[in-house]
């Protein structure tokens, strides 16, 4: 509930420029090459299927929740507007390809456009496209609808704080794979982001973004799609967990480096 608040709440006072387009693009091309890079560094080894498909999973999804709080704290709205554009790409390739991929190394029964039609009716969905709409019509939010929600969308950071907790788990399991998923969707992603930004043109607090989402840690909806999937829950649970502890640790100094 909080965040499409939030989402609602800030989009309106930023400014949509015709570079901000690609951001969505962007996401969806560094998910890509990270997938491309799992499949490529496993080769050599002999994994099963439900095994690969969490690999997919860990390297596919990213979680740039995770990377709200620091930047509405760093970056400020305008900052946070990039990294919600830059997150719907990852909501697009959630919905078609990663989805598609997680049942293609399982033999569960699925409906091909199910993940599509949720998101498609998500809260998150609409705010970001009324956003969009108020802040390319220069339409401000009326003050008293403002005035009801702000409160509640500035609760969005602590919570998702709450939740990087609940998610935790201690348990990690097949440590080589899971810093080999680590590698590729922390590290080549936030290499990747880099040349994508780079590319794209994009400079100053946007390139920030940018390169920063692209190495967040894994995305919770990888354990969503793996239960779903019935595919390797443990390795995907132990990855989730260890990105995070990583992301603690990790983001910070490269917003220092970036400073």
């Amino acid at each position: 509930m909080t965040l499409p608040l939030l989402i609602l709440t800030t989009l309106p006072n930023a400014e949509l420029s015709a570079d901000k387009a690609m951001l969505p693009l962007a996401n969806i091309v560094v998910n890509m090459l990270c997938l491309g890079s799992m499949l490529l560094l496993t080769k050599p080894m002999t994994l099963s299927r439900e095994t690969t498909g969490s690999m997919a999973m860990s390297t596919m999804i990213v979680n740039n929740a995770f990377m709200f709080p620091f930047i509405l704290s760093i970056y400020g709205d305008s900052g946070f507007a990039d990294a919600v554009l830059y997150d719907f790409g990852n909501a697009i390739m959630v919905a078609t390809v990663t989805f598609s991929t997680a049942f293609r190394y399982s033999d569960e029964p699925y409906q091909r456009f199910a993940m599509l039609r949720r998101i498609a009716g998500a809260p998150l969905f609409w705010a970001l496209g009324t956003g969009v709409a108020l802040s390319v019509s220069g339409t401000a939010l009326p003050p008293l609808i403002s005035d009801i929600v702000d409160p509640l969308a500035q609760m969005t950071s602590p919570l998702i704080l709450v939740a990087l907790g609940i998610f935790f788990s201690r348990s990690i399991k097949q440590i080589r794979l899971v810093a080999l998923a680590l590698f590729i969707r922390m590290g080549l992603g936030f290499v990747f982001g880099l040349g994508c930004a780079t590319l794209v043109g994009l400079e100053g607090q946007t390139f920030i973004v940018v390169a920063l989402c692209s190495g967040a840690p894994i995305g919770f909806t990888a354990l969503t799609l793996t239960s779903m999937a019935k595919l390797d829950m443990e390795l995907t649970a132990s990855a989730v967990s260890l990105s995070i502890v990583l992301g603690l640790l990790y983001i910070p100094l490269v917003v220092l480096l970036f400073q």
